[in-house]
């Protein structure tokens, strides 16, 4: 009897290694496919050209002026975490407006709670980047970043 539960026990592990096998493989095509994604969202066409406080930087296309500036660490200030209540991400929008999307009521409320009703003037943290666009932030951060 004592055969027969060796035998059972050396075909369990046989099972065993073949799930491992296949799970292996498995996650090996997921990351070939994940690869496969990153090099294709990398060579998209959905990237433009914005010039933010005179500096030239690419970004995604439907992206907040906001979001944009912070990957590509260009200093803004934005003290409310994007949440349209502080009005300090505003900026100047000095060319290509209409590649901005429009602004909704919640920021229109925001720039009229602070006074700032110059046509101009847009909250980083809720204009999104459509085409090329220029601006020029209202609030300067002075001093370092850490690890500049």
């Amino acid at each position: 009897m004592q055969a027969a539960d060796a035998d059972e026990q050396i075909r369990d592990l046989i099972r065993g290694l073949t799930a491992m096998k296949a799970a292996r493989r498995a996650r090996k095509t997921d990351a070939a496919g994940f690869a496969e994604q990153l090099r294709t969202a990398r060579s998209a066409p959905d990237r433009v050209q914005i010039e933010f406080n005179g500096e030239r930087v690419w970004v995604r296309r439907g992206a907040t002026v906001l979001a944009a500036a912070l990957k590509n660490r260009i200093r803004l200030m934005h003290v409310c975490g994007a949440r349209t209540i502080c009005s300090t991400c505003r900026v100047r929008v000095e060319g290509g407006s209409s590649s901005l999307s429009t602004p909704q009521t919640k920021e229109h409320l925001a720039l009229r709670l602070h006074l700032d009703f110059r046509s101009r003037h847009r909250l980083a943290c809720q204009a999104r980047i459509e085409g090329p666009v220029e601006v020029n932030s209202v609030f300067p951060l002075c001093g370092n970043l850490p690890g500049d």
